[in-house]
């Protein structure tokens, strides 16, 4: 039995709000890290050069952006961590509806 419409429905909105999220991530990060290479050099060692480090994403996701108290890199950061989230939230949503797809059939 195939799956519902809506099992499809989630599915393709959640892979679209991945897809939308990680557009999102690689082009703030890419902005953000010379932002942090020229301002916050000891940060920038910290999260390291690689936008999907680990530490780096959760970086985002948990907005330790902040705590810098850089203005600049506020207005970077947030669309950076809404990108970040879009990711998770997109990447759980498709993963649900595929599970749950599999589960009626």
């Amino acid at each position: 039995m195939p799956a519902s419409a809506w099992h499809q429905f989630i599915f393709i909105m959640g892979l679209g709000l991945a897809v939308a999220g990680l557009t999102t991530y690689v082009i703030i990060w890419m902005l953000v890290a010379v932002h942090l290479r020229e301002r916050h050099p000891a940060e920038h060692e910290r999260l390291g050069g690689f936008l999907f480090a680990p530490r780096a994403f959760g970086w985002y996701l948990a907005g330790r952006y902040r705590a810098l108290r850089d203005r600049g890199l506020n207005a970077l950061g947030a669309p950076g961590s809404i990108g970040a989230w879009a990711i998770v939230l997109g990447a759980v949503a498709a993963t649900v509806a595929k599970l749950l797809a599999g589960a009626s059939a």
